[in-house]
């Protein structure tokens, strides 16, 4: 098998209401990543993630499903959840060793209360995030109206990154990346092309070119001061700014496409590795063992304590530590394992192998 550090490795959990395209997303990225020679259907039973005889009946996802792919040497083990809110349960569970939150949204249906949920936990967790508009091949679709929806919900931290564009037929085929200035057209074989920006889209362009500055600038006082100059933002200022506000859950980037045709998966896959983070971009979880000393859970391992990454007292706690070889704490990995008050919740970071 082959092994992966955690700086080479991303841990993604997919949000979002029933029905917005997590396991149709998922089914494009093993299609994408050469997991899968074909890409399964909800309806048809026939998908990655939903294997269980119940979820098949349904056409829904019920438990949370771990689905690893490998993209640019990197492994990205996405958690596919339920949108179900009677399932909620699996939805934190899955959240509690991601590092990453993936919200899907659709853009016929725009900000759902499943939309609403999984910013609510994600905000718990203090967990990076993204958005992703989904179904933007859809008659009903319509980003400027979910994205203004996504920005009136959950602030200007929300950051456009891409926006879409149709062909002559009106139909959905490619998006602008709004950082390098450039489009991208979809064709009918599953590749794509580089191009122009089409005109018709130079006005929106602009408006979401401001979005993105502005909360970039919010990352660091230089660039708040080279804003408010009325100075554009370089490129390299904008990805440095973009990852570190990612990194703090300060900068929330949108990101659109259509999984049914494959649309935006490659982008997004891009996306997570470049700007999401890794188990060891996280702060890692500080506590005490029985002697005063501290200890530092970092990859595979397991601390319980108080909510929050503040330095948590296990003293008078029933716990088991054991070590293994780990690089990151002095070849040592510390997992804690006990029966807890109430009080007490489980805080991990773990990496899924």
């Amino acid at each position: 098998m082959k092994g992966y550090t955690s700086e080479t490795i991303r841990n993604v959990a997919l949000l979002g209401h029933s029905g917005c395209g997590k396991t149709t997303f998922l089914e494009a990225a093993l299609l994408a990543t050469g997991v899968t020679t074909r890409m399964g259907k909800v309806e048809d039973g026939n998908t990655v993630s939903d294997y269980e005889a119940e979820e098949i009946r349904r056409k829904v996802s019920i438990n949370t499903s771990v689905i690893p792919v490998e993209w640019q040497d990197t492994k990205i083990n996405f958690l596919d959840t339920p949108g179900y809110f009677d399932f909620a349960a699996e939805v934190k569970l899955a959240m509690n060793v991601a590092d990453t939150g993936m919200i899907m949204v659709s853009a016929k249906s725009g900000v759902e209360v499943g939309t609403e949920k999984a910013w609510e936990y994600c905000e718990e967790m203090h967990l990076p995030r993204m958005f992703f508009i989904n179904q933007m091949d859809d008659e009903n679709a319509d980003f400027e109206r979910t994205l203004a929806e996504l920005r009136k919900n959950f602030g200007k931290a929300v950051a456009p990154v891409q926006i879409p564009f149709n062909d002559e037929d009106g139909k959905f085929v490619g998006f602008v990346n709004v950082v390098k200035m450039q489009g991208r057209k979809y064709l009918p074989n599953g590749t794509y092309e580089e191009m122009d920006i089409p005109e018709g889209r130079l006005e929106a362009l602009d408006d979401c070119r401001e979005y993105l500055n502005e909360a970039v600038a919010e990352t660091s006082e230089e660039l708040m001061d080279k804003f408010f100059m009325g100075e554009d933002l370089t490129g390299d200022e904008i990805r440095t700014g973009l990852r570190s506000g990612v990194l703090n859950a300060e900068l929330i980037p949108v990101l659109v496409g259509c999984a049914t045709k494959n649309i935006g998966i490659h982008t997004m896959l891009d996306m997570i590795i470049d700007y999401m983070p890794s188990p060891s971009d996280l702060n890692p979880i500080v506590g005490l063992d029985e002697n005063g000393e501290e200890i530092i859970v970092m990859g595979k391992g397991i601390a319980f304590g108080k909510k929050g990454n503040q330095q948590v007292d296990l003293t008078n706690l029933n716990y088991k530590i054991f070590s293994c070889k780990n690089k990151n704490i002095n070849n040592k990995l510390i997992s804690i394992v006990s029966d807890l008050p109430q009080e007490y919740i489980l805080l991990t970071r773990k990496i899924i192998s």
